[in-house]
């Protein structure tokens, strides 16, 4: 059964908990126009594969539409050089290895975040059991009521949302609700559930072809869609598995491959989207002590992409996991993969959402979501930094709920910005000394060209390529990145990252004090700007607006038309930054005497930080300009 747009925005109530306002609140920034333009296209795709799908099985009836092995579920997804591509599913207690379980009544964190008024969307390769034991009071929403039922959708639904009746099942967000879909025609499904406000689903299949290597590590035309989608639509994040091909070394494709590459560019085709959240799999860790805590699984595919970007981007549980099955209403079944891994993720992206939302009265964009996971993860993997088997490290959900919660006590930053062409934006912070320093930068990017059969393309997949660098007395701090033509080796720091739309600096042990971070693009940005998100933490802004000692700072008149004049005694260097309400510096200038006349009059009206700047020493005022 196909909802029409139309249908899907009068239906919203009963299947997207989020509140009415809520939902205006996401679909007034989403490019709706741009995503029906794009459905209709999907559905024209969706329509012509069906037909030669069709035709294929009548003169083939040998070759079943869909089938399932060795509990992978396989269907075909289109026909090529008269041969079936299909699409399979990837597989092969998530909260406690992801740390979702100190957000809940009774957690670590004092919160009561379980997914409460939020839904997650789930598409596999068929429907959940909508009456499952462990899906009351119609939890689960079936929206293609004709798709055929799944256990691998009912399991991954589970480990979503699963309300807990027997402990040892409950969902990583099991106070939520969930809508499932199986995968025909789930490009335009996807578009159409963007445009009408979703945040955040699940995708524990791929789609393609196999018979060649080309595949592994390319941004197909799936991927391309993925993010013509998700560019679009700002605050809906598609959370993907990596894949289980590291150990095949019986197939007569993947075994020379896995030989000639070491196991490493494995992730297929739609998972190498550049603003998807791609999914690796470990083994369970009840207590993290440190990188050696996390075992890799003996299947999880790695990256990178082709294009030298970090997939799979985080970590979780994927082994041993236990969830509902659709054998009957009560059963339940362990099975491992990526596909078991990326719905723990999904979980955790709903709680983090909640929990944002319950402080700020507004969910984050995705890129702020997705950098938030990242820039939060536990390290993991043989060498400090990123790395290609374990990404940013093991997801760790209430390290990112902790940055969320200490924003609002200046103890972290969380900002969405907007960087203009030919800009840059520059904010001081105040390092603690007790913690590393770090501070990201992420943000969506435009579709690229598709690849549609070259192995290995090289060159940035990156439209607009944002730089993000801190400076300190003369020194300057990198961020992290990998070298996609050696992927074993160690990650570096000493250069820009010209390659992912994710970047992360880390300063392991800082000085306290004040550091200048910096963020900034090359060449031209297409559409004149770039909005992004910067996240900052092992800082502490409260400490960087200590009185100077021995100064004066006075400001007058104060409200004022933009003219006003700034008076300082006691000091001979001193710089002034103005920063508007979100942060962003909109004006700077050196003072060279004890009164200074200054004209800001082409600001617009508001509110703003003046903050005066002595060597390591700092103090702020607030302008108001009227």
């Amino acid at each position: 059964m196909r909802i029409t747009l139309l249908l899907l925005t009068l239906f919203t109530g009963c299947f997207y908990a989020q509140t009415p306002a809520q939902l205006r609140q996401v679909i007034e920034q989403t490019d709706v126009a741009t995503l029906k333009n794009l459905g209709a296209e999907f559905k024209a795709e969706y329509e012509a594969r069906q037909e030669k799908i069709n035709n294929f099985l009548a003169l083939n009836p040998q070759f079943p539409k869909r089938y399932v092995e060795d509990l992978v579920e396989y269907e075909i997804y289109d026909i090529e050089n008269n041969n079936p591509v299909y699409s399979q599913t990837d597989n092969r207690n998530s909260a406690i290895t992801s740390r979702s379980n100190r957000l809940y009544n009774g957690g670590a964190l004092g919160l009561n975040v379980q997914g409460q008024g939020m839904t997650a969307h789930v598409w596999d390769g068929g429907i959940a059991l909508q009456t499952h034991v462990e899906f009351p009071n119609n939890k689960v929403f079936i929206f293609d009521a004709i798709g055929s039922l799944s256990s691998h959708a009912t399991h991954v639904t589970g480990t979503v949302v699963a309300q807990g009746i027997t402990a040892s099942l409950r969902g990583n967000a099991f106070d939520a609700s969930a809508v499932s879909y199986d995968w025909n025609n789930d490009l335009e499904e996807i578009t159409n559930a963007a445009a009408n406000g979703m945040l955040v689903s699940n995708h524990s299949y791929w789609s393609g072809s196999s018979s060649n290597t080309w595949i592994f590590g390319a941004y197909d035309s799936r991927a391309r869609s993925l993010d013509q989608i998700t560019f679009a639509a700002p605050f809906y994040l598609f959370v993907g598995s990596a894949g289980n091909d590291r150990n095949d070394f019986s197939s007569s494709i993947i075994g020379p491959y896995l030989n000639q590459k070491g196991g490493y560019n494995l992730v297929k085709g739609m998972h190498n989207a550049k603003n998807t959240l791609t999914v690796g799999a470990v083994e369970q860790v009840s207590i993290y002590n440190g990188p050696q805590s996390v075992l890799m699984s003996s299947f999880s595919s790695w990256g990178p992409a082709d294009d030298g970007r970090i997939k799979p981007e985080i970590v979780t549980k994927g082994t041993e996991v236990r969830s509902t099955w659709s054998s009957s209403n009560t059963a339940n079944a362990i099975s491992q993969g990526t596909s078991m891994s990326a719905p723990g993720i999904t979980g955790s992206a709903v709680l983090l959402q909640q929990h944002y939302n319950n402080l700020n009265a507004s969910f984050m964009r995705a890129a702020t979501l997705k950098g938030l996971i990242m820039h939060s993860a536990d390290e993991a993997g043989p060498a400090p930094g990123p790395d290609y088997m374990f990404g940013w490290g093991l997801m760790n959900t209430e390290r990112a709920a902790t940055i969320i919660t200490r924003r609002h006590e200046n103890k972290h930053i969380i900002q969405e910005n907007v960087l203009a062409n030919g800009t840059t934006f520059t904010t001081q912070v105040y390092a603690t000394g007790t913690e590393p320093l770090m501070a990201s930068i992420s943000w969506s990017e435009r579709a690229f060209t598709a690849n549609n059969g070259t192995n290995d393309p090289v060159g940035s997949h990156l439209i607009n390529d944002l730089d993000i660098r801190i400076t300190r007395n003369g020194d300057t701090f990198f961020p992290w990145r990998l070298q996609p033509s050696s992927p074993a080796s160690e990650a570096l720091r000493d250069g820009d990252n010209n390659i992912d739309n994710f970047e992360k600096i880390e300063i392991d042990t800082p000085t306290a004090g004040l550091y200048t971070i910096t963020v900034s693009h090359k060449g031209s940005l297409v559409s004149g700007n770039q909005t992004y998100s910067l996240i900052v933490s092992g800082i502490d802004q409260t400490l960087s607006n200590q009185t100077i000692a021995n100064t004066e700072f006075a400001i007058y008149p104060n409200p004022s038309n933009g003219l006003f004049t700034i008076a300082t005694e006691g000091f001979e260097s001193k710089i002034l930054e103005m920063f508007d309400i979100q942060g962003r510096s909109v004006f700077s200038t050196a003072l060279n005497s004890n009164l200074n006349d200054i004209n800001v009059s082409h600001l617009p009206k508001g509110v703003y930080m003046a903050r005066l700047i002595a060597g390591d020493q700092v103090t702020t005022k607030k302008i108001v300009i009227r």
